[in-house]
């Protein structure tokens, strides 16, 4: 899927009333800007407690800007993360500080 599919799936997420839990997978071609309007629709979605990623080719900051998000959703309570490609150092810190 694109960037569009991504975007429409964000506002989906971000204004269910009632969803809970979600799996999504990220990969090569998704801008970051995409990544960052998903992170914004996880940090205001009112209900979302589990949240699977797998990500493939995203960006360093991209991931630290959906990072920030889980450390802001309200209701979230489980993550489970997927990498399939290197991850840094930065990214580590920046996951774990928002798990923290």
């Amino acid at each position: 899927i694109g960037d569009e599919a991504v975007k429409t799936l964000g506002e989906a997420i971000r204004y269910a009333p009632a969803l809970q839990s979600v799996s999504i997978y990220l990969h090569y071609g998704i801008s970051d800007d995409t990544v960052e309007a998903l992170g914004e629709a996880i940090r205001h979605a009112p209900a979302l407690q589990s949240i699977g990623l797998n990500s493939l080719g995203i960006s360093d900051d991209a991931m630290q800007a959906l990072g920030k998000a889980f450390r802001d959703a309200p209701a979230l309570q489980n993550i489970s993360l997927s990498f399939f490609d290197e991850i840094t150092d930065d990214i580590m810190e920046a996951l774990g500080e928002a798990i923290r």
